[in-house]
């Protein structure tokens, strides 16, 4: 089977976003999301001879991600830790001290509209960076989306962040699983049976 090179690919829109939280079987999906943006940041590790730098490199030591994005409830109370309290009515939500959010795996499909393709990116573990936020403002001309902040840690394959274009993609079938239940295992290559 030939392997399909693409060469050039533009970053149109975001189809969609799921979130898989840890210890559940299927991802929520986010499909009305305006913005995602990652950020890494890097240790630079410097040889220096007298006060000459003669040597550098740099590795990535952290990453963030951030999304706006108009999202289902269900992701919003994981993603910031709202709970039942054994203390309040049942269908109250609380936030407080003991509140925190959890830990999830985030896929999201881009669209290149010029070429007809898309990239799928992954983030196997993510958590909440930031605290529970919002506003509310009468009269606007339009709903204000959610703005999420959120930590990449190192996974299990020891990475942050994984890629692939679905037009080099081997497997039809791991677009769909990409999408609704990523972790390690979808990404990996099965083990060979003996």
């Amino acid at each position: 089977m030939a392997t399909t090179i693409v060469q050039t690919f533009d970053n149109v829109s975001i189809a969609a976003l799921s979130f898989l939280f840890k210890d559940e079987e299927a991802a929520i999906l986010a499909d009305c999301v305006g913005k995602f943006s990652a950020e890494t940041e890097m240790q630079e590790i410097v040889k220096k001879c007298g006060a000459t730098e003669v040597k550098k490199i740099s590795k990535p030591i952290k990453m963030t991600a951030k999304i706006t994005a108009h999202i289902p409830l269900a992701i919003y109370r994981k993603f910031y830790g709202l709970h039942q309290n054994a203390n309040v009515k049942p269908g109250i939500y609380s936030y407080g001290p003991t509140s925190k959010g959890q830990q999830f795996a985030l896929a999201a499909k881009v669209v290149d509209e010029f070429e007809d393709n898309a990239k799928l990116e992954a983030m196997l573990n993510v958590s909440s960076s930031t605290g529970l936020t919002f506003e509310i403002e009468n009269g606007a001309d339009e709903v204000a989306a959610l703005e999420l902040e959120a930590s990449v840690m190192v996974d299990s394959l020891g990475e942050f962040y994984h890629e692939a274009i679905v037009a080099e993609l081997e497997d039809p079938t791991l677009e769909d699983a990409w999408m609704t239940k990523l972790n390690a295992e979808t990404l990996t290559v099965a083990a060979k049976k003996a």
